[in-house]
């Protein structure tokens, strides 16, 4: 099993990689780099940025630890096993508040159909796809994160509390580092999405703010909404 989980990571993770290296290189649509208009639109408060900073950094430090005891073929134990323990809580309430507060936002509606026909205009030229605050791919990224979050959490407390036999236990190991590998490759993709694929992005979650133009090209349906005073409020210092 531990061979056949180290084929399958390597697969997995180098196949994500090379996908979006040959996407960016060959089919990705150049899209402008910058954004001229004064980033005085709010996008995301600081509790939003914070819980999906520490989600992230608290998920890859997991991976980190996990899988360099997975892929070596030993258990987890030692200073990788302490880390490991101490971030795991981390992560669930990173979950929790980011499922908390997106949870509305990450609701489909009748228009994210179009987007998702068009593949958000990743692989063909399609502007003017409608979007609310989030488009549908990251409303579908929002649920998968929440659905493989919570699968990890509740079979890694499984695994710490052996109430389910041998072979109970086995399966919630198998859950746990499948989860694990699916999150991991989702986070990838995510981080490319959130950077070199749409510039702009990386910095409205760094500090909360977007420009007018970038909200009406990327979230159309959500800019109509905006209240004048968001459209107008100064930065936070």
């Amino acid at each position: 099993m531990g061979h056949y989980f180290r084929l399958v990571s390597a697969i997995g993770l180098g196949g994500t990689v090379a996908a979006l290296a040959l996407y960016h290189l060959v089919l990705r649509r150049r899209r402008a780099d910058r954004y001229e208009d004064k980033r005085n639109v709010r996008r995301f408060s600081f509790l939003e940025r914070l819980a999906h900073l520490v989600a992230i950094i608290s998920l890859l430090t997991l991976s980190v630890t996990g899988f360099a005891a997975a892929l070596n073929g030993k258990s987890l134990d030692g200073t990788l096993w302490l880390v490991h323990f101490a971030v795991a809580p981390v992560f669930a309430v990173a979950v929790a508040v980011i499922a908390m507060i997106w949870a509305k936002d990450g609701h489909l509606e009748l228009y994210d159909l179009k987007w998702l026909i068009h593949l958000g205009g990743y692989l063909w030229k399609k502007d003017g796809l409608p979007a609310g605050r989030f488009n549908a791919g990251q409303k579908k990224f929002f649920w998968f994160v929440a659905v493989f979050g919570i699968l990890l959490i509740l079979s890694g407390l499984g695994r710490m509390y052996p109430v389910f036999g041998e072979t109970g236990q086995e399966i919630l190991y198998q859950v746990h580092r499948y989860a694990a590998l699916l999150l991991v490759m989702g986070v990838v993709a995510h981080l490319y999405l959130g950077t070199l694929a749409n510039p702009g992005t990386l910095w409205a979650m760094i500090s909360g703010y977007v420009s007018s133009e970038w909200a009406a090209h990327h979230h159309p349906n959500w800019w109509e909404t905006v209240d004048k005073g968001d459209k107008t409020e100064e930065p936070e210092s």
